[in-house]
């Protein structure tokens, strides 16, 4: 019961986040974001057996508080910001690459699965890679740790299917979805409500990895 507790109050603090982000009202977006993750990470662990939460589950969604935060300060903390998301992402790959113990009854068709994210990166790189300047080569490290994320979410599917699958599938893609959105509106600025695109998809990636990881931990 207490578990719908927090994803309830999740979905409204998530709602009035968004509204802040359109409205561009900073003061109700400080107050809302910090508590995304937090009301994620504490739906997963009191709605799963304690046995079973996937604490670099917990750990990331830790981290992706942390990014939350740098990235609501000012321009300076950006890098700070990457940094907290790059090791969300990495607990994310570890935790998806361990929950895998056959690798070899991935599905060669799942490898069409990469088709999305390739189309992403495709028609969205172009708008922000030439204004990175010094940032270029944090972004590229970036970009290869998400994308390898991305990867270990699609193999999960030696290991499951259905719902837990599905969820850390699309969580993963719109993690990637999201980013490109916080770059262009980082450093192209001329592109209508990317941030409010980008936060959007923010709170549904995460909300979908944390979905998978339940789950998992029910199965």
């Amino acid at each position: 019961m207490i578990a719908y507790i927090f994803l309830s109050a999740f979905f409204i603090v998530a709602g009035l986040n968004l509204f802040a982000t359109k409205k561009e009202n900073k003061k109700l977006n400080y107050i809302t974001k910090p508590l995304l993750m937090p009301m994620l990470a504490l739906f997963y662990v009191f709605g799963v057996p304690i046995a079973t939460v996937n604490w670099l589950i917990v750990a990331g969604l830790i981290f992706g508080t942390m990014g939350d935060i740098f990235l609501m300060l000012e321009e300076k903390w950006f890098i700070y910001g990457m940094g907290a998301f790059l090791l969300n992402q990495i607990l994310y790959t570890i935790a998806f690459f361990l929950s895998i113990t056959n690798i070899a009854a991935f599905p060669i068709w799942g490898l069409f699965l990469l088709a999305p994210v390739l189309l992403i990166l495709y028609f969205n790189m172009p708008k922000f890679m030439h204004k990175l300047g010094e940032l270029k080569i944090p972004v590229y490290v970036y970009m290869i740790v998400i994308l390898i994320m991305h990867i270990s979410a699609l193999l999960t599917l030696a290991e499951f299917n259905g719902l837990p699958f599905i969820f850390i599938y699309l969580g993963s893609l719109l993690y990637v979805f999201s980013d490109s959105f916080v770059a262009i509106e980082a450093f192209e600025k001329e592109t209508p409500q990317a941030g409010l695109i980008a936060m959007a998809t923010y709170i549904l990636c995460q909300l979908y990895i944390t979905l998978g990881a339940v789950f998992i931990s029910l199965i």
